[in-house]
């Protein structure tokens, strides 16, 4: 599934904010995870390969057409929904099914979105810039 409006997500600690071109592809809501392409542009999140998954967007952008500009992405901690959170999440790496998915299982893209660091009832809180256990 995909947003189609914008989503008010929640922080936890300090986060940071990078900012990076979206191409002419879609509409980018507010809250969405975000992917880098192969092309270097902002894209919604999808489990595509050799893409990785940044963090989410803070402002809606129309990016549709000839319509090229800068994004936020919000890196950190940040709340995702994620049916099923529990304990046993925590400590997991998830990826990016798409702008408001979170996937435990990785399909063609093995790049983690980001480590499980807690969660609540239908959400789980991903650290974007954890995509690893190993040094």
């Amino acid at each position: 599934m995909a947003l189609t409006k914008d989503y008010e997500y929640k922080t936890m600690g300090e986060t940071e904010i990078i900012a990076i071109l979206a191409g002419a592809v879609d509409l980018l809501y507010k809250g969405g995870m975000m992917n880098i392409g192969t092309d270097g542009y902002i894209k919604v999140a999808a489990d595509v390969a050799n893409e990785v998954t940044l963090g989410v967007l803070k402002r809606y952008v129309n990016a549709l057409g000839s319509n090229v500009e800068w994004c936020e992405i919000e890196r950190g901690i940040i709340r995702i929904p994620h049916s099923g959170a529990a304990q046993t999440d925590i400590g997991a790496l998830f990826n990016a099914d798409a702008d408001d998915t979170l996937g435990d299982a990785p399909g063609v893209n093995i790049k983690a979105a980001g480590m499980c660091l807690g969660y609540s009832t239908g959400y789980v809180w991903i650290d974007f810039r954890m995509k690893t256990l190993g040094a």
